[in-house]
């Protein structure tokens, strides 16, 4: 199924909300160094989008119990905000959504704790990731389909010796946090659903860097990799232009 395309009022709300989710993101990158606590950046997170007449996507929906979902080394998605303080060359994972006047956005960036020659093999890593979401970004336009999208995001993870996580996919968004289409990280040109100027999408490639097996720990949200090794989520929301792919944040 395709999503629906939203009118010029409806993307402009949503720019509104990413607005936001920058001013989020801005403020918790700095704070990612070592011996910060998830919880506390969650904290941050949670009153910036308050003060701004927003609410948090993210808390409430489903039962989960936080703003933000925060990620680090082998914890893959879905993360709850812990106390376990964060330590020099940590690989960071943090997504967020923020909901304004009935309108998502949603978004996610990695860091290494310490920058990156506190752990030159988890920077590789996550810039890899980046690389992928930016080609996949890069592939959209009016006309392309999902299988064009994932096949250039999984063409750049496999070159740099990763794997994609299929469990979860990018996805449209709007008045609904999850919306259609699936936006696969893997697939085949010319396959899969149509994407038409006006939709609103996230992309978001979620690649381990061993394989891809997961499993979901007993709070029933964190999903780790089996084999323990790190994961790594990236994220961007946008729409959809007749010549490309307008970035929100």
């Amino acid at each position: 199924m395709g999503g629906r395309i939203k009118t010029p009022a409806e993307i402009e709300k949503m720019r509104a909300s990413a607005r936001i989710l920058r001013q989020v993101q801005g403020a918790l990158k700095p704070l990612c160094v070592a011996g910060a606590k998830f919880t506390e950046m969650d904290a941050v997170a949670e009153d910036i989008i308050r003060l701004a007449g927003a609410v948090p996507s993210f808390k409430g929906f489903a039962g989960f119990p936080a703003t933000l979902c925060t990620m680090r080394n082998e914890e893959v998605v879905h993360g709850i905000p812990h106390d376990v303080p964060l330590e020099q060359g940590d690989l960071v994972s943090i997504d967020c959504g923020v909901l304004l006047d009935g309108w998502h956005a949603d978004a996610a960036f990695s860091l290494v704790v310490g920058g990156p020659t506190a752990n030159p093999g988890r920077e590789k890593f996550q810039q890899v990731v980046y690389a992928a979401l930016q080609a996949g970004c890069g592939a959209i336009r009016h006309g392309v389909r999902v299988g064009d999208v994932g096949g250039v995001i999984s063409q750049v993870v496999r070159q740099g010796g990763y794997s994609i996580c299929k469990e979860f996919t990018g996805h449209g968004l709007g008045q609904e946090l999850h919306e259609d289409p699936h936006i696969f990280n893997y697939g085949n040109p010319g396959t899969g659903t149509k994407l038409l100027a006006g939709m609103t999408l996230a992309v978001e490639p979620i690649v381990a860097r061993g394989k891809p097996k997961v499993k979901t720990l007993a709070d029933k949200w964190t999903v780790v990799t089996v084999d323990g090794r790190d994961a790594c989520q990236w994220e961007h929301c946008g729409v959809v232009t007749t010549d490309g792919f307008e970035i929100f944040v």
